[in-house]
């Protein structure tokens, strides 16, 4: 099966790329959604959907978080690769999308007993762990710094976004080169305060356990997931303008290459986690496996634990994902490395569900497939829905390609 390149169609007629088009049906969808889920949510059984909303809200921010951080890794290599893709990272990660999330924070911010027992001080006063952690796990903290890293991140990714959009009028390069070292900066600062983040949101979650790869893990998953979701875009799309004329075989190659490295990646933060609590041999840390085992299932349905989900990603999240990428021609070809892109995104759902849900009381002895697995779904699509909207809106605000960078067309006309 041969690529279409700019030199073998430039004969045909190209359609053009409009993403913008599927906003107002998500928006529309979202909003409906959103009405259902926050009916539920202030209703008299709020724990219940409340940890349904977590689920929903932690993996689109996944998505955002993911597109946030790959966008700061373009701007500090440089990267070929990347290029075609910089308009929809900056969609998903910009700052835009984040106010939007931060917004769709506020049922749990407003009610955070509902899902975390620190923030009860009766809980507190009887658990030694949780009131010796209460000087810095408490609502008022748990607010100031949610307040912080979005603050951080929307200046971070308007800076950047403002500096983009300068150099698409002027074509001043010192502006593409200041990005660069904005970007080394911006590297560290992503990892801290997502790690910060994923401490108070999710990590607190369970009062006697703690990780110190619990952040980086989230921000592989986030960052590998949302490449496939823009692998998906690209590769659904190269048949038409602007991405049929950058589109070629050393492309694609070199953007399954990345997928790869961030499958690799995947694999190194889950059995570093794994093997660094295993070896600690400590109850406390143990616990959070012992909540996704094989051993956690309701009375009478052993067909219902977690360790399906957690075998599913074992191998659908490495193994078949890494021999697929480490074969040339998939990457080559633009619909396969279609499929692979949207194959790890669709795991990521499976990931988040398995990252968040034994956490919250009640949850981990229900199963995965428990009678709350439909608002789990509506929770999920109300989100998603707002996010693809937003998103959609964003990528129309500037051309998918950059035109300040033509290293692409050099790419292609030394193919």
């Amino acid at each position: 099966m041969a690529i279409s390149t700019h030199h073998d169609i430039g004969h045909e007629p190209a359609g053009q790329l409009n993403i913008t088009s599927i906003a107002r049906p998500a928006l529309v969808a979202g909003v409906i959604l959103l009405g259902i889920t926050g009916a539920k949510l202030f209703g008299s059984d709020s724990h219940d959907m409340m940890a349904s909303y977590l689920f929903g809200l932690m993996f689109w921010m996944s998505i955002t978080l993911g597109m946030f951080g790959l966008s700061i890794l373009h701007h500090t290599v440089r990267g070929t690769w990347s290029v075609p893709l910089i308009r929809l990272f900056e969609a998903g990660g910009g700052w835009i999308n984040l106010i939007v999330m931060a917004a769709l924070f506020t049922p749990i911010l407003i009610n955070l007993p509902a899902l975390y027992d620190w923030a009860t001080p009766a809980k507190v006063a009887v658990d030694s762990v949780m009131t010796h952690r209460a000087a810095y796990m408490n609502p008022g903290a748990f607010i100031f710094r949610f307040v912080f890293f979005f603050v951080v991140w929307c200046s971070y990714a308007w800076g950047m976004r403002n500096s983009v959009l300068r150099q698409e009028k002027n074509r001043d390069f010192k502006l593409e080169l200041g990005r660069t070292s904005w970007g080394a900066a911006g590297m560290p600062m992503f990892f801290l305060t997502v790690t910060f983040a994923l401490t108070d949101w999710v990590m607190s979650l369970d009062n006697h356990w703690s990780s110190t790869m619990y952040g980086t893990w989230y921000i592989i998953c986030g960052c590998g997931a949302a490449l496939g979701f823009c692998l998906m875009i690209f590769n659904s799309n190269v048949d038409k303008e602007p991405y049929r004329s950058v589109t070629s075989p050393t492309l694609g190659k070199d953007m399954g290459n990345m997928q790869f490295v961030f499958t690799m990646l995947w694999a190194y933060t889950s059995l570093s986690q794994f093997l660094i609590l295993w070896n600690g041999n400590i109850p406390e840390t143990a616990s959070y496996y012992k909540e996704r085992s094989s051993s956690m299932f309701p009375a009478g349905m052993e067909g219902n634990h977690w360790g399906i989900i957690g075998m599913v990603l074992v191998i659908g999240r490495f193994f078949i994902p890494f021999f697929l990428l480490i074969t040339p021609r998939i990457k080559r070809i633009p619909a396969n490395l279609k499929m692979v892109g949207g194959w790890i995104f669709c795991l990521q759902i499976a990931e988040i569900y398995l990252f968040t849900q034994p956490s919250i009381p009640g949850r981990a002895v229900q199963g995965p497939f428990a009678a709350h697995l439909i608002w789990d779904a509506v929770a999920f699509f109300a989100i998603g829905a707002i996010w693809l909207s937003v998103f959609a809106f964003q990528v129309a605000k500037a051309p998918l390609i950059p035109t300040y960078d033509d290293r692409l067309e050099a790419m292609k006309n030394a193919h």
